[in-house]
């Protein structure tokens, strides 16, 4: 590929998210709209060729993201099983798992009870397709986050009417705010339309998030777009309990 300047390169990348059709991927150069690249998945040794959609963010220090469209609605240079079908009405949380008999790699969603035992032992036992039979899956990628001492139960948010219901569940979640950077969290609750946690920091109600759960520190999560719906202070007065609301379907 070339860079902004019109140099050919060979670079690694780091992705930040995927999905069927491309994906966000952290670069350390400057790309230019349109232009066409090949990636290669490390993981997967596939490669296809994307195009540049634009920038998504980044700068000099951090590195560049940029939305990456595939030029071929059948590649698939990630390796993973995307489901046809419309995310399940339980769904609470998403994320990528492999199959430790068979490695075969797929985005998963996951119902409360799943997400609880995947938080507590690191592992699920489910159906593959590749081995006809029920296997054990993991995260497929390195070491999840130290865990966090448990914090005061939070004040419960206003009576609204809820379209689809809420779990008290505490999970690693990873919020990406454009003004507020990335914060790793503990869930409160979880369900299919959003989320609920503590945070000390501002967040403005209506501003626009980015939220992955379950998450681990490494790859594999799976973000949703989303907007803080209320915020409440804390009792202690050491931050506030903010609900977010998903702001589209899931299942891309």
């Amino acid at each position: 590929a070339t860079d902004a300047a019109g140099r050919e390169f060979f670079d690694e990348g780091r992705t930040i998210l995927v999905s069927r059709h491309g994906a966000k991927i952290l670069f350390g150069r400057k790309l230019v709209p349109h232009q066409e690249i090949t990636i290669r998945c490390i993981d997967s040794g596939q490669e296809a060729v994307g195009r540049v959609v634009g920038q998504t963010g980044g700068g000099p220090e951090e590195g560049y993201q940029y939305g990456i469209l595939l030029t071929d609605p059948d590649a698939n240079p990630w390796g993973i099983d995307f489901p046809v079908k419309a995310e399940p009405e339980d769904a609470v949380g998403r994320t990528v798992m492999e199959c430790m008999a068979c490695h075969k790699r797929e985005l998963v969603y996951l119902d409360e009870y799943e997400l609880e035992v995947l938080e507590a032992n690191h592992s699920l036992s489910r159906f593959c397709s590749r081995c006809s039979d029920t296997t054990v899956w993991k995260k497929s990628f390195g070491e999840a986050p130290e865990a966090e001492a448990p914090s005061p139960t939070p004040p419960p948010p206003p009576q609204e009417k809820r379209r689809d219901p809420r779990h008290e569940l505490r999970v690693k979640a990873c919020i990406r705010s454009p003004q507020l950077g990335e914060e790793i969290v503990t869930t409160r609750n979880v369900s299919r339309g959003g989320v609920g946690f503590e945070s000390p920091k501002q967040y403005a109600v209506g501003s626009l998030v980015e939220v992955a759960v379950p998450y681990s520190q490494g790859g594999g999560n799976i973000y949703v777009p989303g907007k803080i719906a209320h915020s409440r202070s804390l009792p202690s007065g050491q931050g506030n309990f903010y609900g977010i609301a998903y702001t589209r379907g899931r299942n891309e």
